[in-house]
Order: structure tokens, then C-alpha cells, then sequence
């Protein structure tokens, strides 16, 4: 077998970049945990996360998969690090005759396991008990040693810098203008009503689409990350596993938000399903406008009620309310009769101080206040502050 390839040339060495299909790789490749033998070490690799191939196998069975990064292998090392001399065996690189630009990567037996995964052992392990096939791109080293495949996977994989989850959903946001509204997964429908709130009304300005992008009206602003999982958080007890339920492909044309299942812990569920975004849109709307009435009346923009915590636990308590049915959900949605037993709340004993809050304290206030739960389910410490408040404004 030949496989056409261009030639790279870096500090390390050379190496090639070619297209491998997947069931190639699956027989000629494998991949070892580093690991101490005999005082030695030996592997190149961290375990194998389980969790992390389902998700990819689920993933590339959608009709968008995408796995553009390139794969990185070693030939001609068998599984116990020795290397493969047999030319009847080993694989080699020949130049094209007619252009000098073009190699190509000659494998003798194609099925012969003799390749180290350097990088990407989770997304070729994807594709095990699987039916989907496709090609990858991939950067092969030949005869490159156990010890300099161990440095580039080190490299690759300890120097880098985690994408900012808020960039990250908006970056996934850029489908919303190129596919049907249901294709769209809990995340980008997130991203869209984030966006939309984002412009107009009592949020108008607070989200931070991008990390450093706050606009001039920044008393206080919360990640669009944040914001965005708070809304997963009513339609989707795994918004992951929708995203590949929507996209998957089938024998006539893809999924559909339709295609899911309800489930009434979560709350917003059904208008997800039914593509009632509108619906989804005005609650959330409604609701912030009665938090900024009542909770957030009189405190400063660096309160705990604006931070992240204080956010996740606000849309936690939007959630109990709609599961426990507290607002009649038509078209005079109001929250202000319940939102405004929270007014007067304060969060200023180092209870509540950045270093100790937690969503869970916040919540068990809120719940407090609204008589979801009983004084003796919380801590003395919030029975105080909800039995010092002043009473509700006329």
C-alpha cells in the first residue's frame, strides 16, 4: 500500500503529512500509558478516559463531525518499544519520480500494529465498534524513539492554554444564521438567547459574550459561559448528548430537536423540544426583570448576587419555582409576586463573602424566603438574614 505525502522539515526532524482512513489506522496503530517498567519508562501516554471515546464515537455519528486536527504516529516501533528492522515489514518513504514535492509512505503489511500513538489516541479509539469511517489527517514520524515521542506528547499536551469557555460558545454560535433553528443543540439555542438578552432590556450589557469584552455599561457583567450553562440548566440534563442526538444522522436526513425525549426536571424542556424559543426567551426575560425589581434593588455592582454563584444560583432558583409551578406559565407570566419576597435580602456577613458563598447557601436563602423548604433544612445564619429583612415595598 502507498500513501501519497508531503515532507516536513522542523528542528525535530522530518516527518509526513498524509491522509489515513480510519480503518487503516485502527489496525496499524496503538497506544500505551506511560508507566515504569523494570526502572525504566515506558509509554507515551495518560490512560484512556472511557468517557472520552463514548463521546467522540457519539460525536463523529453526527452529520457535521469534523476531527481536523492531525494525528501524530511513530512507525516502525512494535508494542514493546522495539524497532522494526524487517524491510518486508517497516514502513518507508519513497520520493515521486515526477515531482519532488510529493512522497509517499509505502506500508508493506496493513494490518502489522507498528505504530505509536503520539497524540490523538482518544479519537482514534472513536471509532472502534463503530460504523463510521472517514479520513484523518496525520502526522507521521518515522523511526522517531520512545523518548522523543514521550517529549512531543508532553509538549503538546502540557503547554497549552485552555480555551475560555465563553469564546468557545460563541464560537459555536456562528451556526445560528447558517442552519434550521432545530438543528440547533441546548448550547447554540443558549448562545442565541444570551445574545438577544444581551442587547435589550435589564441585561442589556452584563453579558460578556468574550472574555475582556465588556461594554461601558460594566458596573457588572457575568460570562456569557455562565449564563449560557444556567439556561442548559432548564432544558437539558445533558446538553452534550442532545447536541449529538439533533445532528445524528439517519437513513432519511438528520435528527431533530423533535427527536428527544421530555423530562419534567427540566423545566423549559418541552418548549426546547417543540422549538418555542420565544417561549423560553420571555420567561428568562420576565424573570431577570423581577430579580432587578426586588433582589437586586440597592446593592453594589461587587454584591454576590452578581458574581458567577450568585447567577448559577439564581437560575437555580428559577428552575425550583417553574418545577414547583409558583407562576402560572401564559401570557401574563409575572414573577414579581414571588420574586419580591427576596426583596430587602443582605449579603454582607463574611457568611456570604466571595471566599465562603456558595451557590447552595444562596439558593437555601432564596428557598427560604419563598417557603420551598423549612428554618430547620438550613443554618442559623440564613434564617437571620431572611428573618431581618424588611417587609416587601407596597
Amino acid at each position: 500500500m502507498k500513501i501519497p505525502c508531503i515532507r516536513i522539515t522542523q528542528p525535530i526532524g522530518d516527518f509526513y503529512l498524509a491522509s489515513l482512513n480510519t480503518e487503516l489506522l485502527k489496525d496499524v496503530t496503538y497506544s500505551r500509558a506511560a508507566s515504569f517498567r523494570d526502572g525504566e519508562l515506558t509509554g507515551n501516554q495518560r490512560s484512556v478516559k472511557k468517557n472520552r471515546i463514548n463521546e467522540i464515537r457519539e460525536y463523529i455519528s453526527t452529520h457535521n463531525a469534523a476531527l481536523p486536527n492531525s494525528i501524530i504516529i511513530s512507525a516502525n516501533f512494535d508494542e514493546d518499544d522495539n524497532l522494526v528492522v524487517d524491510p518486508d515489514k517497516r514502513w518507508y518513504v519513497e520520493q515521486d519520480v515526477n515531482n519532488e514535492d510529493i512522497y509517499h509512505i509505502n506500508i508493506p503489511d496493513p494490518k502489522l500494529r507498528i505504530c505509536s500513538i503520539i497524540d490523538g489516541q482518544h479519537r482514534v479509539n472513536g471509532f472502534n465498534n463503530s460504523s463510521v469511517s472517514m479520513s484523518l489527517p496525520c502526522s507521521i514520524f518515522i523511526d522517531l524513539p520512545p523518548p522523543s515521542q514521550a517529549l512531543i506528547f508532553s509538549t503538546i499536551n502540557f503547554n497549552q492554554k485552555p480555551v475560555d469557555k465563553s469564546l468557545a460558545y460563541q464560537l459555536f454560535g456562528y451556526q445560528l444564521d447558517e442552519s434550521d433553528a432545530m438543528s440547533w443543540s441546548p448550547d447554540i439555542l443558549a448562545v442565541k438567547i444570551s445574545r438577544e438578552l444581551n442587547q435589550t432590556g435589564v441585561l442589556q450589557g452584563r453579558i460578556e459574550l468574550i472574555k475582556g469584552s465588556k461594554s461601558k455599561n460594566d458596573n457588572w457583567t457575568i460570562s456569557s459561559a455562565a449564563f449560557i450553562e444556567g439556561i442548559n440548566s432548564l432544558i437539558s440534563g445533558n446538553p452534550r448528548k442532545d447536541k449529538y442526538e439533533v445532528n445524528k444522522k439517519k437513513i432519511l436526513g438528520y435528527g431533530s430537536r423533535s427527536d428527544l425525549k421530555d423530562d419534567p426536571k427540566y423545566p423549559l424542556r418541552k418548549f426546547y423540544i417543540d422549538g418555542n424559543d420565544q417561549a423560553i426567551l420571555t420567561i428568562i426575560d420576565r424573570y431577570f426583570n423581577s430579580l432587578k425589581k426586588y433582589l437586586w434593588k440597592n446593592k453594589d455592582s461587587d454584591n454576590i448576587i452578581f458574581k458567577t454563584v450568585g447567577i448559577s444560583s439564581q437560575f437555580s432558583l428559577l428552575k425550583e419555582i417553574l418545577s414547583k409551578e409558583l407562576v402560572t406559565l401564559d401570557s401574563s407570566l409575572n414573577f414579581d409576586g414571588t420574586i419580591s419576597k427576596l426583596e430587602g435580602l443582605v449579603f454582607n456577613s463574611d457568611h456570604f463573602s466571595p471566599r465562603t458563598a456558595t451557590k447552595k447557601k444562596l439558593l437555601d436563602t432564596f428557598k427560604l424566603c419563598l417557603e420551598i423548604i423549612e428554618e430547620s433544612d438550613v443554618d442559623k445564619e440564613i434564617i437571620n438574614i431572611v428573618n431581618n429583612r424588611p417587609p416587601p415595598s407596597k
